[in-house]
């Protein structure tokens, strides 16, 4: 009975409905025969989900911009990188709520003279005020700071952190898993591991908390960081989870706060590819015309096929892989372009 009232309590959610549901699940027969066997493989499509070219932060997004929209929120104020998704989508959704857009980004970890990242185009292009700092520890307090000002001058504004990945937030990846069970029932289909991006925990936090409600979406979750070390991003991910069930009724103790991260693939650092990156980018798209990022899902992928090729994933078992989108991040604009 916990677990059904949790799942209506998560119904009575406010959220935006701008994404297109279901994002479809998709076989790749061509990459496992490349692989010589291994287990079968299915990818689901968030990268089609849209709006602002998609990926998983609409989920979170549609959450915590209807909150804000309910409260009278005039002035949202976030952060990331220059080529953040989350950026990216924040301003295409305010602009579609009619909100404003505040972006505090730092520069991508490499850069190329006289061009900047398609994301930050788009940021502009969407109508976000942008303002860049130097590093990601300025970040926090530019924002406060902003959102200061905008309050100062009786505007409602709203800060929201870093990749939208606070329980509210992290509520869409809760939704998504029982998208996801919907799907894989339909099909007959049992899932065995879930392999998928994790960096500022929201996603993890979602999928773990809907693997409990949804067993069908994978027996083990393995979250791939493309930065921080594994011990950290479990942590974060622990605090999310703890916050998610505060919201759906959960008892203290009462959901699995662990969760796995496989931290071997970051290599130097965020926004960092690594060979292993860039070769399952090119895997993906010469096998299955499939494009990946090179910041999340390039070392995600390259993660997953580490494991096939080290014999971690037996023949008979199924894998599903998250594509949480970002491919923008693949492409550069002359500056100041669009």
């Amino acid at each position: 009975m916990r677990l059904e009232r949790a799942i209506e309590r998560l119904e009575m959610v406010p959220c935006l409905r701008f994404g297109h549901r279901p994002t479809p699940i998709e076989e790749l027969p061509r990459l496992r025969a490349v692989l010589g066997g291994g287990p079968r493989i299915l990818m689901k499509r968030d990268d089609y989900l849209g709006p602002g070219f998609g990926g998983n932060k609409v989920r979170k997004l549609e959450y915590l911009l209807e909150d804000a929209k309910l409260r009278g929120v005039e002035v949202v104020i976030t952060c990331g990188g220059e080529k953040s998704n989350h950026a990216r989508v924040t301003a295409a959704m305010c602009a579609r709520l009619g909100m404003g857009c505040v972006l505090v980004l730092n520069p991508a970890a490499r850069g190329h003279a006289g061009l900047e990242p398609a994301n930050l185009a788009l940021d502009r292009l969407y109508g976000a005020e942008v303002h860049r700092v130097a590093g990601r520890a300025e970040r926090a307090a530019t924002m406060e700071s902003l959102a200061e000002e905008y309050r100062r001058s009786g505007r409602v504004v709203e800060v929201v952190p870093l990749g939208g990945s606070v329980a509210l937030g992290a509520l869409g990846l809760v939704a998504a898993a029982a998208e996801v069970a919907e799907q894989l029932r339909a099909k007959s289909v049992e899932i065995d591991y879930l392999f998928h991006c994790s960096s500022s925990g929201g996603t993890q936090a979602g999928l773990a908390v809907g693997r409990q409600l949804f067993p069908e979406i994978g027996r083990q979750l393995i979250g791939v960081s493309p930065d921080d070390e594994a011990g950290a991003i479990a942590s974060v991910v622990g605090g999310i989870v703890r916050g998610i069930g505060e919201r759906l009724g959960f008892g203290v103790g009462e959901l699995d706060e662990r969760v796995t991260v496989d931290d071997g693939y970051v290599g130097e650092g965020y926004g960092i590819p690594t060979p292993e990156c860039e070769e399952a980018i090119g895997l993906l798209a010469r096998t299955e015309g499939i494009v990946l990022d090179p910041v999340y899902t390039g070392k995600a992928m390259a993660a997953l096929l580490g494991w096939i090729r080290a014999g971690r994933l037996a023949e008979d078992e199924t894998v599903l892989f998250w594509h949480t989108g970002g491919q923008l991040a693949l492409f550069y604009v002359p500056e100041g372009g669009v």
